[in-house]
């Protein structure tokens, strides 16, 4: 593995670990990163159906569905019939899920903030337009 490689492992792993290390701390060990996974995506899609989830996640709409069936037994999310179309149901992130996106903003900010505090402000600057490259790119 040449040092690119590996730099870009170790970033993975800490952001892996600061991500674990809050759930833990605030008591969600019943998510498995893939259910966060989800979690994030419905938040960020602002209560999908589940065929705009499956659509996003690139998964047919069975896998998604087993997940989202045990997000809403753990009682993550919930199912909304459409105001528009009531035949289709959406997702709603339950006060659960809120909690836990909550915590998962605070982890990042203390991920940010040791970034920060590792650079100065010219390599913080520089860093931010790089990953603002890679984000639209990717």
């Amino acid at each position: 593995m040449n040092s690119f490689n590996k730099t870009i492992s170790s970033l993975s792993d800490l952001i892996e670990n600061v991500v674990q290390q809050t759930i833990k701390q605030y008591d969600f060990d019943d998510l498995s990163r893939q259910q966060l996974h989800y979690l994030r995506v419905i938040l960020r899609l602002h209560n999908p159906s589940v065929s705009e989830l499956a659509a996003e996640l690139k998964l047919t709409k069975p896998t998604v569905t087993v997940m989202i069936d045990k997000l809403e037994s753990k009682g993550y999310i919930k199912r909304v019939k459409s105001d528009a179309d009531r035949r289709s149901m959406h997702l709603h992130l339950a006060e659960k899920g809120m909690q836990v996106n909550s915590i998962l903003e605070k982890g990042h900010d203390r991920l940010a903030e040791t970034i920060k505090l590792a650079l100065n402000e010219t390599e913080t600057t520089i860093l931010m337009e790089l990953l603002k490259k890679l984000v639209r790119n990717i």
